[in-house]
């Protein structure tokens, strides 16, 4: 998340969609109802996790690492077949008040309806050992002491067909990045499987997991009241710093094969580069006279290896890992 110098804007959670759905000879194939013996009970605990390398920490639009790689990770314990959970996840960042890392707590409850799912849940983002930047001229704040803060969130997803899948999710942040303004982010999603028919050319083994997927949102943010801002002794409390609202999209392809996850993505926002700069803090906007390129348009690559007891992969094989590529 980024450290902005009035305000910040990063959430932890960049929202990846990966649908993936069985041949039409499976499908005709498959039995109706499994018999009772065939059945697996259903899990009463079960585990994902998830390791990846991005070429740029985005979130929602903003930038994160300062358009340089990051090493993310995510660990997730699933109670009662997946209806509750909680989790971890970790982010390299390079952000103006350099914390170490960011590191977020979330839990939830995902209740499932025939085609209709839901995942409704509050995210705790950290930021440790920040370090307060000062104006060395003025002594004036440019940041906030603590960029920590709390978010709940809710989301639906409707599977259309075994291929095609919409969805809607709200974020609200009642104080959002220690910023004491309120944040709410709504957005809409739509992920679709490719047909492996369209990928002959390759070996029938690696010709379907190709999808597609995109996002499109918008933030609405209002004003920042913190010593960053400057405290008014006429008004007897912190002025008030109107953050900018704005739209942000993203549109991208993906690749799974077994526990390797491959997505190429294209982010962009309508915030103005001064904008920016005042929402981030970003280092170069103090040496080119106010403007940040975090909020841009940007390409981003990243490579993932993820494993869950509803999706083992390699690890369900006598082999392990070794069986990736049989």
């Amino acid at each position: 998340m980024s450290k902005f110098s009035l305000t910040a804007c990063s959430f932890a959670a960049t929202l990846v969609i990966a649908a993936t759905a069985a041949s039409a000879a499976d499908l005709a194939s498959a039995p109706k109802e499994l018999p009772l013996e065939a059945k697996a009970a259903d899990p009463l605990i079960g585990f994902a996790f998830y390791s990846q390398y991005a070429s740029d920490y985005n979130f929602r639009g903003v930038s994160q690492s300062n358009r340089q790689g990051s090493i993310q990770n995510f660990f997730e314990v699933q109670f009662l077949n997946n209806f509750a959970y909680a989790a971890m996840y970790s982010w390299q960042t390079r952000l103006p008040t350099q914390p170490d890392f960011e590191f977020d707590l979330t839990a939830g409850i995902r209740p499932v309806f025939d085609k209709l799912s839901f995942d409704l849940g509050v995210l705790a983002y950290f930021y440790p050992n920040e370090k307060r930047l000062i104006n060395s001229a003025t002594g004036a704040f440019l940041t906030t002491a603590n960029s920590d803060f709390v978010e709940y969130a809710g989301k639906a997803l409707y599977q259309l067909t075994p291929e095609l899948a919409v969805g809607a999710n709200v974020f609200y942040a009642p104080s959002f990045f220690g910023q004491h303004a309120t944040a709410t982010y709504t957005s809409g999603t739509i992920a679709y499987t490719l047909p492996a028919s369209l990928f002959s050319f390759l070996p029938e083994a690696y010709a379907g997991g190709f999808s597609i997927s995109g996002e499109g949102g918008h933030y609405f943010i209002g004003a920042a009241k913190t010593s960053a801002t400057g405290f008014d002794p006429a008004i007897g409390r912190f002025t008030s710093f109107n953050l900018p609202s704005y739209n942000y999209g993203n549109v991208g392809v993906s690749y799974t094969f077994k526990n390797l996850l491959l997505d190429l993505r294209f982010h962009t926002t309508d915030i103005s580069k001064t904008a920016c700069f005042a929402f981030t803090g970003d280092y170069r906007g103090y040496l080119n006279g106010g403007r940040s390129g975090w909020c841009g348009d940007a390409i981003i690559g990243s490579i993932r290896w993820q494993a869950s007891t509803a999706a083992p992969g390699v690890y369900a094989q006598p082999r392990g890992v070794l069986d990736f590529f049989n």
